[in-house]
């Protein structure tokens, strides 16, 4: 929003977008008891063909209680989600006769009937900080953003020649609840041309990423299901990851989708061997975790509808395509459960020590009610990023605001032992007891990686760091309960040099020591000062000129800087949706060749 709202002006526009939002609610509520029946349920169909104006067997957005304010407001509805499943704006015919089998799915507590918050997303943020004034609240709310249609931004792509020359890979995917959904996949040139697209196939999930190949193939994650199903894992998930030719054919898939118990989520990382490491979050039941000698925390967990009732840890999986036969076998594995560490109950597993050298995952420290959208989970590791040369894995746990270094020159047994434990742990010691919480460094991450060898400072970490929860002053607490989307927050671009040696040997400090042997040796907007903030996702990725490129994953801005923080690119590609980050392709990457376009 551009305009400031008096309180009870941004009131008045709530309650105004409510009932909007309500139209298809209040044509199935025919009783208007605020119950949606089995009787009503059934006779959907017929309900909401009295909104069709026109009579041409469909609805539009004006039909359903358009125009709204904001671009896909009419989204707000989980009906109007789970009837428009492509997200144009038409409920069709098709739509509309299967409404009794689509309508029945939102009855996710098996009560027979639905009620009107059944018919909200799971988590409402306009409720959740209403503390803060409608207006406030307006202004930032998520899911609600404006956006354009076409490219824009003051530092348009070609403007600046010192710009790198190479290609963009950015991939547009879902919002939070599919509120914006965007499902575009490109190629973009350094003069803003989409020099390749590849087809949008199946549902691009929040946190969608891709990876372009030497041979020109692709590679994607994308998600198997309707965003309902999604819904019954932590933010993040997806299920499936695919090798395509440039025309889209697929000529590989693995599906990991299983609710309740596992799925692939965010990152994965392309090995130089052909095979693919992916994240996976592996579920348990709150008794099941209290047995692991977590302390259940509070009882609004279980209020959740029962496919939500879940606790949430990870596992590493190194996957071995097989392009020919399709085939998928799966040659390596880390999980998470077998390095594990609590120290309140001695008569529980994982019982141990916390402090300085701690090489196993404290259990109990992320405390739920200290964040949005965990849905369960602990950790939230985003990022995975692999060492060739020291065959190693760096992984990003943005809960314990942490990136960790493990070791995969194990085999799947030695990995579930102490060779498996942590090779090494930095951003914040309070995270395994070794310092308070003044000595962290890194708020809810993303896409800590290794910088590969083919651009400047090969070898060091690039991070980016969101500072969500940054507490905005010295208290010891730098863990507020909020994922801010105010901006009070900044986000920065952190370069790290790591303590480790060429063999792969880390040094740990000895010391309480919050750097824990690292040191930061580039940083961009660690002041604060050059309005860039994202609470969530985003990346940032180093060039072969030296410029470094990152994405705020908030709204999809892009932005390319110099090493002397100079901005040279500032845009937004335009439309609904958002990308988890950008991906940059160096001009004389081999894929472009294999995709038969000439260096730009």
């Amino acid at each position: 929003m551009t305009e400031s709202l008096t309180d009870d002006e941004a009131r008045a526009l709530l309650a105004d977008e409510a009932r909007r939002v309500a139209t298809l609610w209040r044509a199935l509520d025919i009783d208007g008891d605020e119950v949606l029946s089995a009787e009503e349920i059934d006779g959907a169909a017929a309900a909401l063909l009295t909104l069709d104006i026109n009579g041409d067997g469909q609805l539009t957005v004006d039909e359903i209680g358009g125009p709204f304010r904001w671009p896909g407001g009419q989204r707000r509805s989980a009906i109007v989600r789970i009837l428009d499943l492509d997200a144009d704006g038409i409920i069709t015919a098709e739509d509309i006769a299967d409404a009794p089998n689509r309508l029945r799915r939102l009855d996710r507590h098996g009560r027979g009937h639905l009620v009107p918050a059944d018919d909200r997303p799971p988590w409402n943020p306009i409720l959740a900080q209403a503390h803060r004034g409608p207006a406030e609240t307006l202004a930032h709310f998520d899911t609600l953003r404006e956006y354009k249609d076409h490219p824009h931004g003051p530092v348009m792509p070609g403007a600046d020649p010192r710009q790198d020359p190479g290609y963009l890979l950015i991939y547009e995917h879902c919002n939070a609840m599919d509120v914006q959904v965007g499902r575009d996949l490109w190629l973009q040139s350094v003069d803003g041309r989409r020099v390749h697209q590849w087809p949008a196939r199946n549902h691009a999930s929040e946190t969608s990423t891709a990876h372009l190949r030497d041979d020109g193939r692709l590679i994607r994650t994308s998600c198997p299901s309707l965003w309902l199903d999604v819904l019954c894992f932590p933010v993040g998930a997806h299920g499936i990851i695919s090798i395509e030719d440039p025309d889209g054919t697929v000529v590989w898939e693995y599906e990991l989708f299983e609710p309740g118990r596992r799925v692939m989520h965010h990152a994965f990382e392309a090995m130089p061997n052909g095979n693919i490491l992916v994240t996976v979050y592996e579920g348990r039941t709150f008794a099941e975790a209290v047995q692991f000698g977590w302390q259940e925390q509070s009882q609004d967990v279980l209020m959740r509808p029962p496919d939500l009732q879940r606790w949430w840890i990870e596992t590493v999986l190194e996957l071995e395509p097989n392009l020919e036969t399709g085939a998928t076998r799966v040659v390596w594995e880390w999980r998470s459960a077998d390095h594990l560490v609590q120290d309140v109950d001695p008569g529980l597993p994982h019982f141990g020590e916390l402090g300085p050298g701690c090489r196993r995952i404290d259990i109990n420290y992320s405390r739920y009610p200290n964040y949005r959208f965990n849905m369960g989970q602990i950790m939230h590791v985003n990022t995975i990023s692999f060492d060739e040369s020291r065959d190693q894995i760096l992984l990003s746990s943005a809960m314990h605001g942490e990136v960790w270094v493990i070791d995969h020159s194990t085999t799947t047994e030695e990995a579930a032992g102490e060779r498996g434990d942590l090779l090494y742990r930095w951003g914040n010691p309070s995270a395994y007891g070794a310092a308070d919480d003044r000595g962290k460094v890194l708020d809810w991450q993303h896409d800590a990686h290794w910088i590969p060898d083919d651009v400047p400072h090969e070898g060091h970490m690039l991070v980016f760091n969101n500072g969500s929860r940054r507490p905005g002053d010295d208290s010891s607490n730098p863990s507020p309960a909020r994922l801010s989307f105010q901006n009070d927050g900044y986000s920065e671009i952190l370069e790290v040099r790591l303590p480790v040696d060429d063999a792969g040997t880390w040094t740990w400090s000895d010391d309480v020591d919050p750097m824990n042997g690292a040191e930061i040796v580039w940083e961009y907007n660690a002041d604060g000062s050059a309005d860039w903030f994202s609470p969530f996702m985003s990346g940032a990725r180093r060039r072969p000129n030296g410029n470094t490129v990152s994405a705020l994953g908030y709204n999809k801005r892009i932005r390319e800087v110099t090493p002397d923080g100079e901005t040279v690119l500032d845009f937004l590609p335009g439309g609904p949706g958002r990308t988890f980050r950008v991906v940059p392709i160096a001009a004389d990457h081999p894929g472009i060749a294999a995709l038969g376009l000439s260096e730009p």
